[in-house]
């Protein structure tokens, strides 16, 4: 009997530790450069960590149903169910827990390096604003509504604009500005379906993650400047699913957690390696 038990608790401790060290609906990545770690949101609940060598361990696994994360001085930030929550990146403590008013499927996130994180709302079509310089007083609003669905989002900060990736057949991709009304405006309309994952590289392009070109996901770039029939560069074909992206500047590559698949996958993008991460968001 006491051998049974024995072999029963060691069969589920290693079934636990594979648990953690596994990916289940990757959904959000984000690079940590002074750590040198990746974070990894998982849709079936927690956050994982995936340090240089390749290895996954778990970071939390306080999230339930964590989308998109983001890295903000210190922090980081998971939308979590109509939450953002917050969690210290060294010592895992939870630093916020706010429940976003009239939040309907809180699913992309981004910063402006500073204190103002930006959510988009892919229920509601709306793109909410929550101030963090008091995280015990956070404040929030909605920054504007949408006439498409927004998905990921990026901070320009060139531009001053926020860029929304849309989920729908010949998606759009938006540019809203945040130095006065802030009005949506079709920036690039493409003939991708469904793009999930946006984001800036050392160049300024716009790198999407699309889930339908013509045959499975990829990932493609769109080179400033900017018009409305600015063609695709192609990136990467035969993704899956491929959701929120991030781009590494150390390394000059792309991650981008494939959610149909279970992994995480790395491209380059013609950028070079940084020797220093001179990145405003971590």
């Amino acid at each position: 009997m006491i051998l049974r038990t024995v072999t029963a608790l060691l069969l589920a401790c290693t079934a636990a530790g594979a648990a953690a060290q596994s990916l289940n609906g990757p959904e959000s990545i984000e690079f940590h450069p002074r750590s040198g770690r990746y974070f990894i949101s998982n849709t079936a609940g927690g956050i994982q960590q995936r340090a240089p060598d390749g290895t996954l361990s778990l970071f939390t696994d306080a999230p339930t149903s964590p989308y998109g994360i983001e890295l903000l001085g210190g922090v980081l930030y998971v939308l979590d169910s109509g939450h953002l929550k917050g969690y210290d990146v060294d010592s895992v403590e939870p630093v916020l827990d706010l429940a976003i008013a009239g939040a309907s499927f809180l699913n992309g996130i981004t910063s402006d390096g500073a204190h103002t994180i930006y959510l988009s709302d892919f229920g509601a079509r709306k793109i909410h604003r929550v101030d963090v310089a008091d995280l015990a007083a956070p404040t929030q609003s909605v920054l504007t509504p949408t006439a498409q669905t927004p998905n990921g989002l990026a901070y320009d900060r060139a531009g001053n604009r926020l860029l929304v990736a849309t989920w729908t057949s010949n998606a759009k991709i938006l540019e809203i500005p945040l130095d006065g009304t802030p009005t949506p405006a079709t920036l690039i309309q493409t003939q991708l379906g469904n793009i999930d994952g946006i984001t800036l590289d050392c160049h300024g392009a716009i790198v999407v993650a699309p889930w339908s070109c013509g045959s499975g996901g990829c990932l493609r770039r769109f080179d400033p400047p900017f018009a409305l029939d600015s063609p695709a560069q192609v990136l990467a074909d035969g993704l899956s699913n491929p959701a929120d992206i991030d781009y590494n500047r150390l390394s000059g590559e792309i991650a981008v957690p494939e959610s149909g698949a279970n992994q995480v996958s790395f491209h380059p993008t013609g950028c070079e390696a940084a020797v220093f991460a001179d990145d405003f968001e971590r």
